[in-house]
């Protein structure tokens, strides 16, 4: 019987309601999900597989750098990609959303990186809250309340 997994909004990893601490675990755990047809996640490490509860988004955005080709975000999974910057949402209590690995997932910005972002975001009647990078606005979209972030 596989023991129930679980990673919650913050990017933390339970088992059978256990946080799970060790580095090394969080991090395998964190490179080893998978999305399943259906889309659900799972745990694919070696030929185990193993259903994942996820609380939010299977994926944190922990880090954000400005460079001069743009803004890049490292998410909890240790990988870097560029911020697909058309994806900014803002949901239930200002939190904010991207997508991450080739827009396929939904990712959560954690508070570290939501403040690094926060530094760069400004307001104005044409577009609304907006991201300006290199002289080009991005608009952040408001969540819809209806969709899952967890589901698709």
């Amino acid at each position: 019987m596989n023991p129930k997994i679980f990673l919650d909004r913050e990017g933390n990893w339970f088992s059978d309601g256990e946080e799970i601490t060790h580095t090394r675990t969080r991090e395998l755990f964190s490179r080893s999900l998978r999305k399943c047809p259906d889309g659900s996640y799972e745990l694919s490490i070696g030929k185990e597989n193993c259903p994942v509860e996820i609380e939010d988004t299977p994926y944190q955005v922990r880090q954000v750098d400005f460079g001069s080709g743009g803004v890049t975000v490292t998410l909890n999974d240790e990988t870097e990609e560029p911020l697909a910057l058309d994806s900014l949402e803002v949901g239930e209590n200002e939190v904010l959303y991207c997508r991450v690995k080739q827009k396929a997932h939904a990712a959560r910005f954690l508070r570290k990186a939501y403040y690094q972002l926060a530094q760069q975001i400004d307001y104005n009647d044409r577009c609304g809250f907006h991201l300006r990078i290199n002289g080009k606005d991005f608009a952040i979209k408001e969540k819809s309340k209806v969709q899952n972030s967890n589901a698709k």
